[in-house]
């Protein structure tokens, strides 16, 4: 893919960039869904999984990544409305057994999806599990896949705020300390930005 149909999709983000172009501000600009992957992360509970598949079920598209000790092991994208409980477990155990292609969501009229490490991962392992952010969550509400619906500081909803600055950590160095602090939060009812 070109330069040219890079930016064909990106268009809302390169419209930010270009109206903040004559300020001199540091800019980082996330799309929403791995930002939310990235802040249901930081619940504890997921911190404390060793490998963990996180999906983040959005009004219009659903992406999922395989996270492990390496990092990422594997994403797929679809589009949500596409999907209901049955075909996205379907889905998501192919994903976890690292047997997904890309050609299977690109025909099902996804996105795609890559495995980087075909190590399968056992979702029914209490340390490697399920677990889901977005609107559209309770798609998976009674799956059988027994998912864990993450909370970073108590506040699922903004996930992809709280992912957004640990995304920034990596981005500003310069601002390193202070955003590690921000998310070094005691309590899990206060948010970042209070303390």
């Amino acid at each position: 893919m070109g330069e040219a149909e890079r930016n064909a999709f990106l268009t809302r983000l390169l419209a930010v960039r270009e109206s903040l172009s004559q300020v001199s501000i540091p800019l980082m600009i996330m799309d929403t869904a791995p930002a939310a992957v990235l802040g249901a992360s930081l619940d504890p509970v997921v911190t404390a999984m060793k490998r963990k598949l996180i999906i983040n079920i959005g009004n219009f598209h659903t992406l999922a990544f395989r996270l492990g000790p390496s990092g990422v092991e594997g994403f797929f994208e679809h589009h949500t409305g596409m999907l209901d409980e049955q075909k996205l477990a379907e889905i998501l155990r192919d994903f976890a057994a690292g047997s997904l292609t890309d050609d299977q969501i690109f025909l099902d009229q996804g996105h795609g999806a890559r495995i980087l490490l075909d190590q399968p991962l056992q979702l029914d392992e209490s340390a490697n599990r399920l677990v889901v952010t977005g609107p559209r969550r309770s798609i998976l509400a009674g799956s059988l896949l027994k998912p864990y619906f993450a909370v970073p500081y108590g506040d699922m909803m903004i996930s992809g705020c709280f992912g957004l600055i640990a995304a920034a950590m990596d981005h500003f160095p310069q601002f390193q300390n202070e955003l590690h602090k921000a998310l070094q939060v005691k309590t899990m009812t206060t948010a970042p930005w209070e303390i």
